[in-house]
């Protein structure tokens, strides 16, 4: 199996920026949820359904303009809207029973998830920094998966840590095709918006209702599934196209930044001591390792430097 390993700088640099930006707009996904005050199967609800109707027409809209990309792309198609689903309901269920902080600080396992899998499952070979930075983060969610366990939401921690890794299994599938699998995520979502309706209780007035500042739920929930999760779905998937699955995912730690920075902005809610202990030691490490990864792609290769006439 063989690999785009060596991109231009110039890509790679392109690859980070657009990784950097859909991490970021990740980080107000979890806000946005909470503003809606909505309950947890309402939610997994009404955003697979706007999010499957917004990445679907984005599809439709590529495809007019000449774009050839099935809506299904074969089975890698499959196993991602699989991974997805189960994705999406494990990570509103982590929003609702645990605090902010633990469940990205929890995701933030992502990274190590998906070093393990490009290696086991797609012989990538994966550096020593890499292996190292992903153990610091271990140490780190052990931290918070701790405090868990002792303040009794240990449910909501385990629902991150399975979110985690289905983000892993997305990311190491698309370096492994690198096929566009935006509309298989819509299927996720779409997935386990039809488990909500139909195998759980929704209750559908409350979207009409009040949610955080006065703002109708419904407002929150399609800023959040028409907007923001859109965006930074499409621009995380195409980071691994150019990226080692393992150094995409340490975007998602910038959720680790600046989520808890926005919850305890918005419903002053603050991390304990150990959870903030666990996500600084988090956050230092994707800081150091981006810098490495950055540092190596920008670096001229001996093919890309002229011959002297």
């Amino acid at each position: 199996m063989s690999f785009d390993s060596s991109p231009s700088g110039r890509q790679v640099g392109a690859a980070f920026f657009i990784t950097a930006l859909g991490g970021l707009l990740f980080t107000f996904d979890l806000p946005l949820l909470r503003l809606s005050m909505a309950d947890q199967w309402t939610m997994i609800f009404v955003r697979g359904l706007l999010l499957f109707t917004t990445l679907s027409f984005g599809w439709a809209v590529a495809r007019w303009m000449g774009d050839r990309a099935p809506y299904i792309a074969g089975g890698a198609g499959i196993a991602v809207a699989c991974a997805s689903t189960i994705g999406n309901m494990s990570y509103i269920g982590a929003v609702v029973h645990a605090p902010a902080a633990n469940v990205v600080f929890l995701i933030a396992l992502t990274p190590v998830i998906a070093a393990t899998l490009s290696h086991v499952v797609l012989g990538e070979k994966v550096h020593a920094y890499t292996w190292s930075a992903t153990i610091l983060a271990l140490c780190g969610a052990t931290l918070i998966a701790s405090q868990g366990i002792d303040s009794g939401h240990w449910v909501g921690d385990g629902l991150a840590m399975v979110s985690a890794f289905c983000s892993a299994t997305i990311l190491t599938i698309i370096r492994a095709t690198g096929r566009k699998v935006a509309t298989s995520l819509a299927l996720g979502s779409l997935a386990s918006s039809i488990i909500a309706l139909t195998c759980f209780h929704i209750v559908p007035a409350t979207l009409l209702g009040m949610g955080a500042f006065g703002v109708p739920t419904l407002l929150w929930l399609g800023l959040n599934g028409l907007l923001v999760m859109p965006l930074a779905t499409v621009l995380l998937a195409r980071g691994p196209r150019l990226l080692p699955s393992a150094d995409v995912s340490m975007f998602f730690m910038l959720e680790t930044i600046l989520t808890p920075i926005w919850t305890w902005m918005l419903f002053a809610e603050a991390p304990s001591p150990r959870v903030l202990a666990g996500g600084l030691l988090l956050i230092l490490t994707l800081l150091a390792h981006s810098w490495w990864r950055l540092a190596i792609s920008l670096r001229p290769t001996p093919d890309l430097v002229p011959e002297r006439p």
